[in-house]
């Protein structure tokens, strides 16, 4: 695949406003909301760790009271104070023990699916770009046609003059000319709207001055399925997510077990109580506690079956994953092997097309052929230039597919 690589980012020289695929990478990269929003999950998850780590740490608490009473109802209101500061900690606690391992995988969980949103976004906004430059080439095939509309009339009208044919030539000829400038006006507010749906997806970082500067590929390019096969299943994000799921439900089975497990706690404590506003006498107290729970009439242990389901159906779902990027690599092949062929026809009917056009315009000069030829021959010149962009652009994002398929893609974004 390294010739696809390679391939699908030919460029050519850059002018100050070109918008190049390594571009689009790096804007969608630095200002992607939807990337910016599951690198904030990834920063949540991470923090979510640290709360885990920080239940081990020690706490502190402070306490101040005051009250009056009247004692026996024999002698006058006294107050009484209080002051006091309490340290506890539970160092030993097997089940956060677990809990942290917990973490770690939800953590590379997120970070798999950040290289996943990362993926589908950077796919979308490459294809936009394949659509922006697809757009490009229908306009410039579309000046050629206008050119070509508006040289069929001045034909037209010199034959008129010297009598050769009739208005009706002309006037066809002029409904050409209209026509073909209605279907570029057309096509320049498509490449806008395609422009402004890249542009979103960049949270609108290009000017409006940027133009798509690369070059379609053209040539085939061989694909070796068994080494796609297997490069898709080391590399995509979902694949990776889903064993890390299968991972944290193996570990919350070891959580829910670890519930009937011993805790320590560690604790001391400081007071101060009397009469006066600084009370003077002073207590101290340091304890250890140990709670050892030995049996709860058998919910751990239906509360461990019900977490292995989930570890089961979580083992399935990694299946259904691997089944779903296999069925993805292959009819990615299927479109590329497809998309090459119909690229070569299509190259083919145009050249043929434009031949056929060529030489019908001079039989008209030379007044061995009608309009109706002409205009037919213009009229498939049109559609094979229409044909072969499209299949031009299909061809591509086929390549581009197979490469988001097996994650390469990934690999287009510079770290």
């Amino acid at each position: 695949m390294k010739l696809l690589t390679a391939a699908l980012f030919t460029l050519i020289p850059l002018s100050a406003y070109a918008v190049t695929p390594e571009e689009v990478a790096k804007y969608l990269l630095n200002n992607s909301l939807d990337i910016k929003t599951a690198k904030k999950s990834v920063e949540k998850e991470r923090i979510s760790r640290v709360v885990t780590e920080r239940e081990f740490f020690p706490e502190i608490n402070l306490s101040a009271s005051f009250s009056e009473f009247y004692p026996d109802f024999k002698e006058s209101w006294n107050q009484k104070y209080s002051l006091g500061a309490t340290v506890s900690a539970e160092p030993i606690n097997f089940q956060r023990f677990v809990k942290l391992e917990i973490d770690s995988t939800r953590i590379k969980a997120k970070e798999e699916k950040l290289k996943e949103t990362l993926l589908e976004q950077l796919f979308l906004a490459l294809k936009e770009l394949y659509n922006l430059k697809a757009y490009q080439e229908r306009i410039l095939f579309k000046e050629e046609s206008l050119r070509s509309a508006k040289e069929i009339l001045k034909v037209a009208q010199e034959k008129y003059k010297k009598g050769l044919v009739m208005i009706t030539d002309v006037l066809k000829a002029k409904s050409q000319v209209e026509n073909v400038k209605g279907e570029l006006s057309k096509l320049k507010a498509q490449y806008r709207q395609s422009f402004n749906r890249l542009n979103e997806l960049l949270n609108f970082s290009l000017s409006e001055e940027e133009k798509p500067q690369f070059e379609f590929l053209k040539e085939k390019v061989s694909v070796e399925k068994k080494e796609l096969l297997r490069t898709a299943l080391e590399m995509r994000p979902e694949v990776k997510e889903a064993k890390e799921e299968v991972k944290e439900n193996s570990l919350r089975v070891k959580y829910t077990q670890r519930t009937l497990s011993p805790r320590l706690n560690l604790s001391f404590s400081w007071n101060r109580s009397g009469t006066s506003f600084w009370p003077q006498d002073r207590n101290y107290s340091a304890g250890v506690s140990l709670n050892f729970p030995i049996f709860d009439s058998g919910l751990t242990t239906y509360r461990t079956m019900a977490q292995e389901k989930e570890k089961e159906i979580s083992l399935i779902n990694l299946k259904k994953v691997k089944n779903r990027v296999k069925r993805e690599v292959l009819d990615a092949i299927a479109d590329v092997e497809s998309g090459y062929e119909n690229l070569k026809s299509a190259k083919a009917f145009l050249e043929f097309s434009k031949r056929a056009y060529e030489r019908t315009l001079n039989e008209y000069k030379l007044g061995v052929s009608d309009i109706v030829s002409l205009l037919q021959a213009y009229t498939n010149l049109k559609e094979a230039q229409d044909r072969y962009v499209s299949s031009l652009l299909n061809y591509n994002i086929s390549l581009l597919s197979l490469k988001k398929a097996t994650g390469e893609l990934l690999t287009e974004v510079k770290k």
